[in-house]
């Protein structure tokens, strides 16, 4: 979850240099808020389920779902905050921000490492690694 914040970071930084090279800073400066507006909930929710890790596997869904609410409302509260602070608010940038942070994470999976979870069918007998079928799953 980590790798997420973290490329959500870097994408809005280098569309904000980008945009501030290319038209002004004023949209570069929107630009960082939108993307600020979907950054800061999300951490903040990578934050609350690396807490949670060692608990109890039962209250992980809810942990999850109260946790997409409050992200969803945040980021919601934070974009009003900002219509309500400035005068001219340059949308088009502050949507770009806003979308460019909330599809990173998808490519995030990119970079995510393998690692085996809880439904994997490690340590189960006859479901093991395809070295262990090999020899007929005895070592």
């Amino acid at each position: 979850m980590f790798i997420a914040v973290g490329l959500q970071v870097a994408t809005v930084v280098l569309l904000a240099l980008v945009a501030g090279l290319w038209i002004d800073w004023t949209s570069a400066k929107f630009l960082v808020l939108g993307g600020a507006a979907a950054i800061i909930p999300n951490g903040l929710f990578a934050l609350r389920l690396a807490s949670h890790r060692g608990k109890p596997a039962e209250s992980y869904p809810a942990v999850f779902f109260l946790g997409e609410f409050a992200k969803i409302g945040l980021t919601t509260a934070l974009v009003v905050w900002v219509a309500r602070s400035f005068e001219s608010v340059r949308w088009l940038a502050l949507l770009i921000g806003l979308i460019a942070a909330l599809q990173v994470p998808i490519f995030a999976l990119l970079f995510q490492r393998d690692v085996p979870g809880p439904g994997d069918a490690a340590g189960v007998p006859g479901e093991g690694a395809p070295e262990d079928a090999a020899v007929g799953g005895r070592r």
